[in-house]
């Protein structure tokens, strides 16, 4: 049975990468790595990853957790415990059955799992166990999973795989990878074939767009308002926040009340709104984003004479960021008086001369949250040393207790408790100044319909209503 339905998905994928039919073609700056989840790191790899691969649960286009290939789950009254049952009859595309055995090898790969013990109770079943309580674990289990021995087996770029979407072909000149073509047979997708080509920079992948090669590409920046019969769907990222980092290790800093009035004289609105959405706090835009602050701290009646004050922001050399700094040191020097210069650094060694080290007074940088409202990484005293993400050095007995509480919850009402009081400290002491969540503009053909408004989080989320779009018009 396995071979007959390896080999009808065989011939399927064959003739559907080989005879015309509806297909959208996405222009994209690079070369692709892997597409096997925890290999994929660059935003062209995890788009091509979220493709082609299922987790036990993903996140629906309101970004709620919803079950895909979890059936059931159950969690033990002290919330160490979990247990999930597979769906029966899902399929690797080879044709073989997903199986306990698959989830237990992709546990066992990945490094959020690796502190969790697994058994195996049935073909379909697994027991997760966990050395401490840790409330968002089943937000790890969005991972796509793999079959046993993909990574040390398969073709990292034509791997086996489960979702709507595979790898159908790969074109290549020399050693350059031209176009990665994906296809799917399910039905209630219109169009059934995605293809990306791969360009050496961003002016050819323009020119491309120009020429008609491509129907679609993401840009960091608005760029390319030129283009003809193409719409900018612009949507932001809210997987990622940019913030001013105060460096509370150093003494100038010491004082709260600086950091409130410097918090308090910038328009961050009028400074970022063509750069993304405001950030809402350290949880933003989220069910766990607090009710209780008002995230608007602008007040444009506020003048200080701090001119014995000087500061310096350090940035990425790099023209939308260098941009944002001298914006907010016009400000603080209107404002307040303050001295502030800027201290340019190179971004391919930005991590490791400026971030790792500490090297900053003010950093203007942007950071990765999960959906999840866990922030115990990036806010947690134990935290506050390099290599770990809690880059301003804040230190706080409360936020500590409500973080620590707050991964130990279950129940989101409780949580939302503890979660609500990390909030309002971090609020109150102001270690950060929070801006915005990027923009990515996503420049699509006229010709393509059905985009439309979806909570985007990460970079990829932009394909969470593919099965909705369309062709129309003259285009096949």
């Amino acid at each position: 049975m396995n071979f007959i339905r390896s080999l009808v998905l065989y011939i399927q994928s064959v003739l559907l990468a080989i005879l015309p039919t509806t297909g959208y073609v996405e222009g994209v700056v690079g070369q692709p790595q892997s597409f096997i989840p925890n290999q994929a790191h660059s935003p062209i790899d995890r788009t091509i990853s979220s493709l082609i691969y299922r987790g036990v649960f993903k996140y629906d286009i309101y970004g709620a957790t919803v079950p895909d290939l979890a059936d059931t789950w159950s969690i033990s009254e002290d919330g160490l415990v979990y247990t999930i049952k597979l769906k029966d009859n899902q399929y690797w595309n080879n044709g073989k059955k997903i199986t306990a055995d698959d989830l237990i090898y992709t546990a066992f790969k990945s490094p959020e799992l690796a502190y969790v013990s697994t058994d195996k109770i049935d073909d379909l079943t697994v027991r997760f166990t966990l050395p401490n309580k840790y409330s968002p674990f089943l937000s790890l289990l969005v991972i796509g999973v793999v079959p046993v021995n993909s990574e040390e087996k398969d073709n990292p770029l034509m791997p086996t795989t489960s979702n709507d979407f595979r790898v159908a072909k790969i074109e290549r000149t020399g050693s350059f990878i031209d176009k990665i073509t994906l296809i799917t047979t399910n039905s209630k997708y219109k169009i059934k074939k995605i293809s990306f080509k791969f360009y050496p920079n961003d002016e050819e992948l323009k020119t491309a767009a120009k020429l008609g090669e491509i129907e679609g590409f993401a840009s960091d920046s608005k760029c390319c308002d030129d283009l003809e019969n193409f719409q900018d769907y612009q949507y932001p990222v809210q997987g990622v926040y940019y913030s001013l980092y105060f460096n509370l290790r150093n003494e100038k800093f010491s004082d709260v009340e600086l950091r409130r009035k410097m918090r308090k004289v910038l328009p961050i609105e009028d400074l970022t709104y063509t750069r993304g959405i405001p950030v809402q706090g350290p949880i933003s835009r989220s069910f766990f984003t607090s009710k209780n602050i008002d995230y608007k701290t602008y007040d444009k009646t506020f003048s200080d004479d701090l001119k014995d004050i000087s500061v310096e922001i350090a940035v990425p050399n790099e023209k939308i960021h260098v941009t944002l700094a001298e914006n907010i040191a016009k400000v603080w020097k209107d404002k307040l008086g303050i001295n502030v210069s800027i201290r340019k650094e190179k971004p391919e060694t930005f991590v490791q001369e400026v971030i790792d080290i500490r090297n900053f007074e003010i950093l203007l940088y942007g950071q990765e949250v999960g959906r999840d409202p866990d922030r115990y990484v990036l806010w947690h005293s134990t935290q506050k040393d390099s290599p770990n993400l809690n880059i301003s050095g804040f230190e706080q007995i409360r936020v500590d207790r409500a973080l620590e509480e707050g991964r130990n919850e279950i129940d989101n009402e409780n949580r939302l408790v503890h979660y609500n009081e990390f909030q309002r400290v971090v609020d109150e002491q102001v270690p950060v100044i929070f801006l915005y969540h990027p923009f990515v503009h996503h420049y699509a053909s006229n010709y393509i319909e059905g985009i439309g408004q979806k909570h985007t989080f990460t970079y990829w989320d932009r394909f969470l209503d593919f099965a909705n779009w369309k062709k129309i018009g003259s285009v096949n």
